[in-house]
């Protein structure tokens, strides 16, 4: 760094022909004083360490030879300047003439906020990379394990019917059929997690907040997971006011509300009730997403929505997960500047909740513009 960023221009000035007395006071509260005659002649500079070295009673008695310095040159060749003609302030000159001043406490300041800074960027990056080195380990962990075991059941599936089909009866038939529509079903969310996962967490995914009907948006994703659903005989439910608009992006609030909805019908006994409402709270609108399934211990609820992935509990038919759904849930209502949580007092089953800005044309107009002419 150049000392031409540390030049200091609102200096004191005194003719070299002043006395000392008028001064010492002002010298103790500037640190230096530039020494100046009435036609703007630069004689030097004054400091307490040449009164005390020279306590003669004119000031230009007092002053010692300090050298103009460029303002080209670096903070650390500077400082062994200072050090070498015992100072704590040198002149700077442009082009043989005075500029200003520069001090050595506030090189120093800045070589040390420079150094805790380094330190700061050190440790993130580093955090970062251990970051990155864990999520690809644990990437080809779930490629490993939970992508792969759903497809060995898949074709072990496919193998029986196509090697025993005529001695099966439709009964079977469709039993197999069916069980193994839910295991590509379970593994397409998983995949599908996962990519939303990685792309996350290499910022690959663009937020494009606009206005959600969240009715409308309840209703698609409720027919993309009714098949699961109708598996186990669970009924869903859902409430909303047709003014029920939030600002967000919406491919992230449907990837939030399949997780939700998924993972309620996992949790949930067969010939169970799953219910989605909204209402407006101030400036957010809440999204409840209940249950009357399981539940889970506050244990469990701990652990929730944290990136130190484990094995979830198996759901009611034995459904298997990652955990992974809730962590990228939580990492998207971020982004959507709400926040989620799971409601502590429900009596039986679960009930998640997160909030989102609610739509306000005119506060979120612009914004939508904005987002139309970045997309352009």
């Amino acid at each position: 760094m150049k000392i031409a960023h540390f030049v200091r221009k609102d200096f004191l000035t005194i003719n070299p022909y002043s006395g000392l007395n008028a001064i010492k006071n002002k010298l103790l509260e500037h640190s230096a004083i530039v020494v100046q005659d009435d036609e703007g002649v630069f004689f030097g500079v004054l400091t307490t360490h040449d009164i005390v070295h020279n306590p003669k009673t004119l000031i230009i008695d007092c002053l010692t030879i300090k050298e103009l310095i460029d303002g080209e040159l670096s903070v650390e060749d500077t400082i062994f300047k200072m050090d070498m003609a015992k100072t704590d302030v040198l002149p700077v000159g442009e082009n043989g003439k005075f500029v200003g001043l520069v001090f050595k406490n506030e090189l120093y300041k800045y070589i040390s906020d420079y150094n805790a800074e380094l330190e700061n960027t050190i440790l993130v990056r580093t955090k970062e990379l251990k970051a990155a080195i864990a999520t690809k380990d644990l990437v080809f962990s779930i490629i490993a394990h939970d992508l792969k075991s759903p497809f060995n059941a898949i074709l072990g599936f496919t193998e029986l019917l196509k090697n025993k089909i005529r001695n099966l009866d439709v009964d079977k038939s469709e039993k197999l059929i069916s069980s193994m529509y839910f295991q590509a079903r379970n593994t397409y969310n998983l995949l599908e997690n996962l990519l939303n996962w990685a792309r996350s967490n290499s910022n690959q995914i663009v937020f494009k907040p606009i206005p959600c009907h969240i009715s409308l948006i309840c209703d698609a994703i409720i027919n993309q997971v009714g098949d699961s659903a109708q598996l186990k005989n669970i009924s869903i439910n859902s409430f909303h006011t047709n003014e029920s608009y939030a600002f967000a992006d919406q491919n992230m609030l449907e990837v939030v509300l399949r997780n939700l909805l998924s993972n309620a019908i996992k949790y949930t006994e067969k010939n169970g009730k799953i219910e989605i409402y909204s209402m407006p709270m101030g400036d957010f609108i809440e999204i409840t997403v209940s249950d009357n399934g399981i539940g889970m211990t506050e244990e469990v609820k701990s652990k929730l929505f944290k990136n130190d992935l484990n094995e979830s509990i198996p759901g009611t038919d034995s459904e298997r997960g990652t955990g992974l759904g809730l962590v990228i849930c939580n990492d998207f209502i971020k982004r959507n500047h709400g926040k989620i949580w799971i409601e502590k007092n429900a009596k039986k089953g679960t009930s998640l909740k997160f909030t989102l800005p609610i739509y306000k044309s005119e506060i979120h107009k612009q914004e939508e513009v904005e987002v139309l002419k970045n997309e352009n």
